[in-house]
């Protein structure tokens, strides 16, 4: 689950939306990629931050697509600690990873069980690509900085060099 975006469905319900409301591929589509998700779940946005103020203010749909989103994360993290064998850091990072400090709450403490323990004073606050694990966790819990912009300008960078385009 996503801002807007449904993450992963029943495929039942797709069946049902062709065969009972008429749907096409450019209206499951639209619904989908752009309806769906914390936008959805809420009916007011698909960014974190508006759906925490809306919370903020008593809107039920807004927890329930705060809920929905946190226990989509969880169980997508357990069905990669099954596969996995374990867990050797969890790592936040993205608008959301780095800026909700609610939501690695409530990730980290469904997660106590693999000897993971936030420390909640630095959860609060955390500086930018840091450890905000207590000191007697198992397990590291960092914040890091996603830097997009930086990853695509180095891409960018690597693959005019390796065309051998003169510099600028």
């Amino acid at each position: 689950m996503m801002g807007t975006r449904s993450g992963s469905i029943d495929p039942g319900i797709l069946i049902y939306l062709i065969r009972h409301r008429g749907y096409g591929a450019e209206q499951l589509d639209h619904i989908l990629n752009q309806e769906s998700g914390l936008l959805g779940v809420s009916g007011i946005s698909g960014d974190m931050r508006e759906i925490l103020e809306a919370i903020n203010s008593g809107n039920e749909r807004a927890r329930l697509a705060f809920d929905v989103y946190v226990h989509r994360l969880i169980r997508e993290l357990g069905g990669m600690l099954a596969v996995l064998g374990g867990l050797d850091a969890l790592v936040f990072t993205g608008g959301v990873g780095e800026n909700c400090p609610g939501l690695r709450a409530r990730v980290c403490e469904q997660l106590e069980f693999t000897g993971l323990r936030l420390d909640a004073s630095q959860n609060a606050h955390p500086p930018l690509d840091a450890d905000v694990a207590a000191p007697d966790s198992r397990v590291p819990v960092l914040v890091i900085r996603a830097q997009e912009e930086w990853e695509i300008a180095r891409e960018c960078y690597q693959m005019v060099r390796a065309l051998g385009v003169p510099s600028v």
